[in-house]
């Protein structure tokens, strides 16, 4: 059953459209993260679900009930802001319970609740200390137990975790997830951070400029990209621009320059449903998925000539000239100048390779998808992504 439900959701300032018609839904119990680049109108979104903005049109409605117009301390819904927002005058325990004061809770009952949420958050014996003698992390938690000490339908985050280091920004990620499923809380989450969305979301709403790009899961988001943008924006993704030369119910067919690869229907993406015969085209591949190996090595492509990018398997193949490497632990991630392409990445895990070594990058057109580029002109087959 759906929990939230925003229907037609609009919001002007002035002639700016910051929310352009969006639409979605979140179950009840689920961590649903809205993503996108800064001014993409996703805290614009939550700040309409909060109560904090009236939208100029459409409709929002909390467990069925519609809730536009109705002021924030009306609405099932507590916000963890992104400067968490701690009274600097009361305890950790007093902040906790400011909310149940405010409606009312006797102090024994506000008592315990508080230290419930001490507990849940991992604070016990923090609630006589000062916010100034925590540390970010903890911090963090304080405000998250303030949000849901009330214990409301849903909970709303403002890219909370951005002033966070790395590596505490990974703890509270694990934290927020463990918490949501230890309380069973609806979480809505607002962030620009694809790491932190992909790691702690059920589903994912992407954004930009105000209008949705697509919506579901992590994994088909990452794995099913519906345009471009979506592909650039969740995770890293290598562009090659063609031109489709042919297309069938099977396959599309893509000149890359002096080539031609075919790339299964199955592989190339619900964006592709739509591409003709002429249109230009970006064949788009994640890093992970591109193999590397010396040029001329047994196992490369027939040649390290560039000149013959496709093998009889149909894989997209040219040869290059490493130019940076960054070691990322359990693999290195190589930039590669290429002869046909230009700059192109890979995550190569087992081989090493230095700078300024002749390769072969190759990968399979299975792994492609494939995106029209509307209005743009004949690809340029000497050069760049």
């Amino acid at each position: 059953m759906s929990l939230l439900r925003v229907r037609g959701l609009t919001k002007e300032f002035g002639d700016l459209v910051a929310v352009d018609d969006v639409g979605f839904d979140i179950e009840d119990g689920e961590f649903v993260s809205i993503l996108g680049p800064s001014g993409s109108g996703k805290s614009t979104v939550l700040r309409m679900v909060a109560g904090f903005e009236e939208p100029t049109d459409g409709e929002i409605a909390l467990d069925d009930v519609e809730i536009v117009g109705s002021p924030p301390f009306e609405r099932d819904v507590n916000m963890v802001f992104q400067d968490l927002a701690l009274f600097p005058h009361l305890t950790v325990a007093e902040n906790i319970g400011y909310g149940l004061k405010q409606s009312g809770v006797p102090a024994d009952e506000r008592r315990e609740r508080t230290e419930r949420m001490l507990e849940m958050v991992r604070l016990e014996g923090y609630g006589d200390r000062s916010p100034a003698e925590l540390s970010g992390g903890e911090q963090q938690r304080v405000a998250l137990a303030r949000a849901l000490v009330n214990e409301p339908a849903l909970v709303l985050f403002d890219e909370p975790l951005s002033s966070l280091d790395r590596k505490l920004r990974q703890h509270m990620q694990s934290e927020l997830q463990r918490i949501q499923i230890e309380t069973d809380t609806t979480f809505l989450y607002v962030t620009h951070d694809q790491e932190v969305a992909l790691a702690v979301s059920d589903r994912l709403v992407v954004l930009d400029d105000g209008e949705i790009q697509q919506v579901g899961t992590v994994e088909e988001l990452y794995e099913a990209p519906a345009s471009r943008f979506v592909a650039d924006f969740i995770g890293d993704v290598n562009a090659v621009e063609g031109r489709v030369t042919a297309v069938d119910d099977a396959e599309i067919v893509v000149d890359t320059g002096d080539d031609e690869v075919a790339v299964p229907r199955t592989a190339a993406g619900n964006a592709a449903a739509d591409v003709a015969v002429d249109d230009a085209v970006d064949v788009c591949v994640r890093p992970f998925q591109v193999r590397v190996e010396s040029a001329g090595s047994a196992g490369a492509s027939d040649s390290d000539d560039a000149s013959n990018p496709a093998d009889a398997d149909g894989a997209f193949a040219t040869t290059g000239v490493v130019r940076s490497r960054s070691y990322q632990g359990s693999d290195s991630l190589y930039g590669i100048e290429t002869d046909r392409w230009g700059r192109l990445s890979a995550e190569v895990r087992s081989a090493s390779f230095d700078v300024d070594d002749r390769v072969t990058v190759a990968w399979d057109a299975a792994d492609v998808h494939v995106y029209r580029r509307d209005g743009s002109e004949s690809p340029d087959t000497d050069g760049g992504t």
